[in-house]
């Protein structure tokens, strides 16, 4: 049975399904962003970090407008990143988030598991519109066998693509400093902890179990 949260192509418009939301982080782009974790991705990469995002089944839901306000709301970032999930799933609302977005300044990353040729090939109307609304793309599937030290991607096929010239160039992943800004822990007052960016799998497996999880 076809569902409007079980199929990327019947969600409606203007309204995004969010696997997560976090107000700052400092290693999912350039700079301090916001970050937006959609839900629902049709890739199925093996050893996803974010597999739990891989459903397409209702999250939290939210209308574009509300989360964009909330977004602009935030002082001192640098602009907001969309991940998942898969950002291109809800290609449609994103690219209306991201313009607005960008009209007040902030700048757009968009992280996808499709091919830069792929996007190019514009698998679905409104993918064009989420390009267009993005400053820097990293784009491709995560393989695991292929991982990497790099503080933007997962794995070295991976693609980082500025669009425009509002970001112009990634940070230097030769640095140091930037080499080791590869994960970051968030708690929340209610003592829940978000770790994000790409984390060594041991270092995921040792805070889990000294946080209580599995």
């Amino acid at each position: 049975m076809v569902h409007e949260y079980n199929d990327p192509g019947c969600r409606p418009q203007r309204v995004l399904n969010l696997a997560g939301f976090l107000a700052k982080s400092e290693v999912n782009g350039p700079g301090t962003r916001a970050v937006v974790w959609v839900q629902g991705c049709p890739r199925s990469c093996e050893g996803c970090f974010n597999a739990a995002f891989q459903p397409f089944s209702p999250a939290t839901l939210i209308p574009v407008d509300m989360l964009a306000k909330t977004i602009l709301s935030i002082d001192g970032i640098d602009g907001v990143t969309f991940s998942g999930g898969e950002p291109f799933a809800q290609a449609g609302a994103l690219a209306e988030l991201g313009a607005w977005l960008r009209d007040a300044g902030l700048t757009v990353v968009t992280y996808s598991g499709y091919t830069v040729q792929e996007l190019a090939a514009g698998g679905d109307p409104a993918w064009p519109a989420l390009l267009a609304a993005t400053d820097l793309l990293i784009a491709g599937p995560y393989i695991a066998a292929r991982a990497c030290p790099d503080p933007l991607k997962g794995s070295a096929n991976q693609q980082v693509i500025p669009l425009g010239t509002r970001v112009t160039a990634a940070p230097d992943t030769t640095a140091g400093d930037a080499a080791n800004r590869r994960a970051e822990f968030t708690i929340a007052p209610d003592g829940t902890v978000t770790t994000t960016g790409f984390p060594a799998p041991a270092l995921s497996k040792n805070t889990a179990s000294r946080c209580g999880g599995a």
